[in-house]
């Protein structure tokens, strides 16, 4: 699709720079990625947990069928629905993407398929060549980039234009007190409640 419609309009000498220099970047963009990723878990898994709170706020769509925001810690059902989406995905596209990089060191399908043929009696292939596994890995790459994708597009328009003031809270990580009541009051109730011992001591 790309080729069909690039190609014409930049001509094959622009394109074949092109698309060179895109994948050097994209190789090379996704050890960030996987670092980032490993930093993301590391910080906010503790706060990303599911609870039954989460469920309350999941039955009452996050205010969106109340009156009024549901109780929330620091990261609400929907946060944190989210963090675990980029969790998995993450992984899952990190590890296609290393197959993909490292076609002989790390072919991932013959084995995977193995596993599912034992557990739900199919009968997948398991004697793949390098470049069988490399097509499969190619086309679950890019399956589940393109469901991070959609995930994410919908996290920033929610974080944008979707809900007043969340845009300020990712911009500089900060929200206003009453901002912080209504949608995460059981987090600000927590952290008063620090500052209020840390007064008294």
């Amino acid at each position: 699709m790309g080729r069909s419609f690039l190609i014409p309009v930049l001509g094959p000498d622009a394109f074949a720079t092109l698309a060179a220099g895109s994948k050097w970047l994209h190789n090379n963009v996704a050890w960030a990625f996987m670092l980032g990723l490993v930093m993301t878990f590391c910080m906010w898994v503790v706060h990303n947990i599911p609870n039954k709170l989460d469920w309350q706020w999941i039955k009452a769509g996050g205010g969106i069928f109340t009156k009024g925001h549901p109780s929330a810690k620091k990261f609400n059902a929907g946060q944190k629905i989210i963090f675990w989406t980029v969790m998995v995905l993450g992984v899952s596209v990190s590890l296609s993407g290393l197959s993909l990089l490292f076609p002989f060191q790390m072919p991932m399908f013959a084995d995977t398929f193995g596993l599912i043929n034992s557990v739900l009696g199919t009968s997948l292939p398991t004697d793949l060549a390098p470049h069988e596994e490399m097509q499969y890995a190619n086309i679950w790459h890019s399956i589940v980039a393109f469901v991070m994708m959609v995930a994410i597009l919908a996290h920033i328009y929610i974080g944008s234009v979707g809900m007043e003031g969340a845009f300020d809270a990712m911009g500089n990580g900060q929200v206003d007190l009453e901002w912080a009541r209504q949608h995460h009051d059981l987090w600000v109730a927590e952290v008063k409640a620090k500052q209020d011992e840390g007064g008294s001591s």
